[in-house]
């Protein structure tokens, strides 16, 4: 979810009667700049600290710090946030702190996943891997998982030993989870039969990212084991269904398509439209022709978002916000739950 700043908004109410899908965009988008750019920043900072050697892999931090993480909002460290807000927890100066460590670990994947995925532009701006190259992309990846770890064991030092026990057993079942999710999706790259629930399965996989940090804000607030659940699981929806919006996004992005077409898994929805026995095979013949260029690629674009099994997955989606609303119910009823719900609305705006 990419968006830009336009006003500052007094206080921390979202309304229930937003006049469009744009309102309600806008309101959370600021909010989540407020709440989330701390961690942002104190991840950027650390990543600055470690520039001590010099050379390509030191360079490459930088350029990941200055660019890349300037580049999306703070999403996953605000779901941390609120999750600890929702359930009592106050301590905001620690939350950012341990968002933080996990921004330079997911950052960390992020960097490996385009060197997977052959990824040299994202959203208009190179990423690590298509300005220094493979080998020192890996290297610098490495250097953030390496940091991202230390730090959050240091900030993890601080709580309680029940806190810091259950936090740091998420860890390692995130990152093989992750994992697992990457090798999988590998056996898909450039594949027309691929089956587009092996794919929604992959992406459920990789939604363990923001289950994490609901799951570590919960815990940081002293959450009973069902809301640690509950909100966990609210995440969990959050991760498929924002990274569902992702695959309709990269329909739009030319340079994003092209690559996706060459070098990764299909996008989801064409996948989708792959199993209409009518598209099958126009479709196939858009992709097999090997022209990609932008109004080939537009025709191609409109075939996808227009068929049967496309707007299927968008009902889809809808049942799956309602479905991560509902899991929050349990929990309770106040403003920080109210936004978590904002935040997963928005997430299936204008697919």
């Amino acid at each position: 979810m990419q968006c830009h700043l336009k006003k500052e908004i007094p206080g921390e109410n979202i309304s229930g009667s937003m006049s469009s899908e744009s309102d309600l965009t806008e309101q959370v988008t600021e909010i989540i700049e407020r709440k989330g750019r701390g961690a942002i920043e104190k991840a950027r900072s650390e990543i600055l600290l470690m520039r001590t050697h010099g050379g390509e892999v030191t360079s490459a931090l930088a350029y990941f710090a200055k660019v890349t993480l300037t580049g999306g909002l703070p999403v996953f460290p605000v779901l941390l946030t609120l999750s600890c807000e929702a359930v009592g927890g106050k301590n905001t100066e620690k939350t950012t702190a341990v968002s933080a460590a996990l921004t330079l670990m997911a950052g960390a994947a992020d960097i490996h996943d385009d060197i997977i995925d052959q990824s040299k532009v994202k959203y208009s701006k190179k990423t690590v891997f298509g300005k220094f190259g493979g080998a020192v992309a890996l290297l610098a990846g490495d250097a953030l998982l390496i940091q991202g770890s230390t730090l959050l064991q240091q900030e993890c030092e601080s709580l309680t030993r029940k806190q810091r026990t259950a936090i740091l057993a998420l860890i390692p079942e995130a990152l093989f989870e992750i994992s697992n999710a990457e090798a999988k999706e590998a056996h898909l790259m450039k594949s027309l039969d691929a089956k587009p629930e092996e794919y929604l399965e992959i992406i459920r996989m990789k939604a363990v990212v923001p289950e994490l940090h609901c799951k570590i804000g919960a815990i940081m607030g002293n959450a009973s084991k069902a809301d640690v659940e509950a909100l966990g699981s609210y995440g969990r929806t959050f991760g498929v269904t924002s990274l569902v919006r992702d695959e309709f996004g990269d329909l739009y992005e030319y340079p994003e398509l092209v690559n996706r077409i060459k070098n990764e898994c299909l996008p989801l929805p064409v996948l989708y439209a792959l199993r209409n026995p009518k598209l099958r095979s126009e479709v196939k013949a858009f992709i097999e022709s090997g022209n990609f260029e932008r109004k080939i690629l537009n025709r191609l674009k409109k075939l996808v978002l227009e068929s049967k099994q496309v707007e299927e997955l968008r009902q889809d989606l809808n049942r799956m916000v309602t479905a991560g609303v509902n899991c929050l119910e349990t929990v309770g009823n106040n403003t920080q739950l109210k936004l978590l719900k904002s935040l997963l609305k928005v997430t299936t705006a204008y697919v």
